[in-house]
């Protein structure tokens, strides 16, 4: 069978810009593959992708070519381009056109031309397949992160692509919808044998999936094959180590002679069995927390949608002194909601949140952003329009800072910013802006701050230089609320942990006896390790003995924050 799509030698450099993105690329995919490329921020991923649809070709110089069922892909019409190459976004947001479900699975079929009765058996046919027939009437505006993606979906597939190229399409939902989504997804590869391109960060269920692996590194291929291989040359590649999954790198981190890797908890736990191996705790990793005074207490906090109905209801919560909270729960549980009263950015119908003793929604507003800092999950919301280096002075003058200049170039260094200071902060990639609003927030010196999904979109490297600037700032005496659906995040940096259901909180607890008792809500090396060392929440947590107990290997190192 001959390749379906072949890249040869394909170099890119974006108009105004000197360095290609893109350099000597070669690849080639074969009907029905489900490839996955993997590459850290600034590697040409999306780049790439877009290479591989007409219309989605960015402006500037190209060399070598891409070829479609042997035909250079520029030479494709756009009806063929669009009925056989799907594309879906990363942000679900920006694709839809139409105002209801219905009519944005209509528009593509129109477009080319599709009857009325051609129209409606496509639909009927897709929204059954998608579990989607619920919705069709619904407004595209009242969808959730997760709805809104299967929707693009859909209507990608309302045209039977040969191919389906999707860009982090996980990247912006909570993981549980994920993994529907990616369920839905091999679904559609498995059954209707349409090949999947797809980039991601996320890579603990993607890799399940995928049977060719491709790795970038500064625009180049370094790696196109089978997954496992793959795996083993990113664990050795400094810049991609922290994407190896948390079940391969545990054998990977261990040594443990296993081929092919595997890729989940059920085939890890087989291998073990398998090798024989056993496992003992590495360390003290049960430590014990130190009393502290209360500074934050949220009392009977109940707020209504302006529909009626109850977000919060009657919510109680205290946060001591250097507590690090993380509050976990589903999309629309109310978390964002919380945050905001506890910023005093609004008032709950009943009840009161207090800074020790004062109202947090009564502070004036410049003492207030002195005392509480906040990062929401859009950090553009609080951005002005300027350059990074404008932002951070702006704030830092807002604050009353004496030590401006120092402060901001302290700032930029913290949060790796120096090397775009005098670009626009909308301009950013999505990790620089959210280091952008954390540095806004810390340049405050404040004594809580509040965090709404700091590392929801990110890379797993973005993701742990927040996790060490935060755990700095922390060690330093700095309070931190963060809701988070990131279990791995909250499990290597939070002191103490809670679920938020019905409108109220469960008692804080400790971080390992929380993810050690949880049965769904824990890390997968957890899960992995839970009948040989039930504390054990990373790698790291463990050494491998002998039968008798003797000591195999030792592992010192211990995962920051655990």
């Amino acid at each position: 069978m001959g390749e379906l799509m072949q890249i040869d030698h394909l170099t890119f450099t974006y108009s105004g810009q000197a360095k290609p993105t893109l350099n000597d690329i070669s690849l080639s995919i074969a009907p029905g593959a489900f490839v996955t490329i993997v590459g850290a921020t600034g590697s040409g991923k999306t780049t790439l992708l877009k290479q591989l649809k007409p219309e989605l070709r960015p402006a500037g110089e190209s060399s070598g070519q891409v070829m479609f069922h042997g035909q250079l892909l520029t030479a494709l019409s756009s009806d063929v381009s669009a009925q056989q190459l799907g594309y879906v976004a990363q942000d679900p947001q920006t694709q839809p056109i139409m105002a209801t479900v219905i009519e944005e699975l209509a528009f593509p079929l129109e477009n080319l031309g599709f009857n009325s009765a051609a129209m409606t058996m496509r639909i009927a046919e897709l929204s059954n397949f998608l579990g989607l027939d619920k919705l069709l009437h619904q407004s595209i505006d009242s969808l959730s992160g997760g709805q809104l993606q299967l929707v693009n979906l859909a209507s990608v597939l309302a045209l039977k692509p040969e191919v389906i190229l999707l860009d982090e399409p996980t990247a912006q939902l909570d993981p549980t919808t994920a993994q529907n989504f990616l369920t839905i997804l091999q679904q559609v590869h498995d059954e209707l044998g349409i090949t999947i391109v797809l980039t991601e960060h996320r890579l603990s269920r993607v890799l399940s999936m995928a049977n060719q692996l491709v790795l970038l590194t500064a625009g180049r291929v370094t790696y196109a094959g089978p997954v496992s291989d793959g795996l083993r040359q990113m664990h050795q590649t400094a810049e991609l180590r922290a994407f190896v999954p948390p079940i391969p790198e545990f054998f990977l981190a261990h040594d443990l002679p296993v081929q092919p890797l595997p890729l989940t908890v059920t085939a890890g736990r087989q291998a073990l069995q398998t090798g024989n191996w056993q496992f003992s705790a590495q360390g003290d990793v049960n430590k014990l927390k130190v009393a502290t005074d209360p500074l934050l207490t949220a009392k009977a906090i109940t707020r209504y949608y302006d529909g009626g109905e109850a977000v919060l209801r009657q919510l109680d919560l205290t946060v001591h002194t250097g507590d690090w909270l993380a509050i976990i729960g589903k999309n629309g549980s109310g978390k964002s909601t919380l945050l905001t009263i506890l910023a005093g950015l609004q008032k709950p119908q009943h009840g009161k949140a207090r800074l020790r003793q004062q109202i947090v929604w009564k502070l004036k507003n410049n003492e207030r952003i002195k005392q509480i800092g906040y990062l929401s999950q859009n950090p553009t919301e609080q951005f002005s329009g300027d350059t990074v280096v404008a932002e951070l002075t702006a704030q830092a003058k807002l604050l009353g800072r004496t030590d401006v200049d120092q402060v901001v170039q302290d700032m930029l260094a913290t949060c790796h910013l120096t090397k775009v200071a005098a670009q626009n902060a909308f301009d950013l990639s999505g990790g620089q802006q959210q280091l952008l609003g954390l540095g806004l927030a810390l340049i405050a010196q404040p004594e809580l701050l509040l965090l709404d999904e700091p590392t929801k979109g990110l890379d797993p490297d973005t993701k742990q230089h927040i996790g060490h600037i935060l755990q700095r700032a922390h060690r330093s005496g700095l309070t931190i609320i963060m809701a988070s659906h990131d279990m791995d995040f909250c499990a290597a940096f939070a002191t103490s942990c809670t679920f938020m259901f019905d409108g109220q909180v469960s008692t804080p607890q400790a971080t390992r006896p929380f993810f050690t008792k949880n049965f769904l809500s824990t890390t997968a090396v957890n899960r992995l390790l839970r009948q040989q060392v039930p504390s054990a929440l990373f790698w790291q947590d463990v050494r491998r003995t002998t039968k008798g107990g003797e000591l195999q290997s030792n592992n010192d190192d211990k995962l920051t924050g655990a």
